[in-house]
């Protein structure tokens, strides 16, 4: 275990509660993604995603359940205090959970895309509409 990794588990025991950039910095040996095979099952296997919550397994999921290749599809959080997901994807043969996660994942990109473009049109449209009004100009990061 690293340096960083062992000052951050000494303050979460000392105080309880993790520091606020341990749930979105990775530690030095700590990876994104993970996935073990199902050993008891054909075609399954588990993902464990390091720094997301329920945000990210929530919209997975149901995004996992819009494919026809996916028999099963569900996440869990492990510990309310670490920002961990494990999620368990089961498929026909078509497909392999890997394949039908960065399918999943490719989706929601999209569709995270367009609202974010729509957004950002009706946004353009407020200030045009306001400008007259005399109103200040937002600005929204680009994703």
């Amino acid at each position: 275990i690293g340096f960083r990794a062992a000052v951050s588990r000494l303050r979460t025991m000392i105080n309880n509660r993790l520091e606020p950039s341990a749930h979105y910095l990775l530690d030095d040996e700590e990876r994104k993604i993970e996935f073990k095979e199902d050993e008891k099952q054909t075609s399954c296997g588990v993902f464990t995603v390091n720094k997301e919550d329920h945000t990210f397994g929530n919209i997975t999921r149901i995004h996992l359940l819009m494919d026809k290749r996916v028999l099963f599809a569900g996440y869990r959080i492990p510990h309310p205090l670490y920002a961990i997901v494990k999620m368990k994807i089961r498929t026909t043969t078509e497909t392999t959970p890997i394949g039908a996660m960065e399918s999943a994942l490719t989706n929601a990109s999209s569709e995270l895309q367009h609202i974010a473009d729509k957004f950002n049109e009706a946004l353009r449209k407020y200030e045009e509409e306001n400008k007259a009004a005399g109103a200040g100009s937002m600005e929204y990061a680009d994703l």
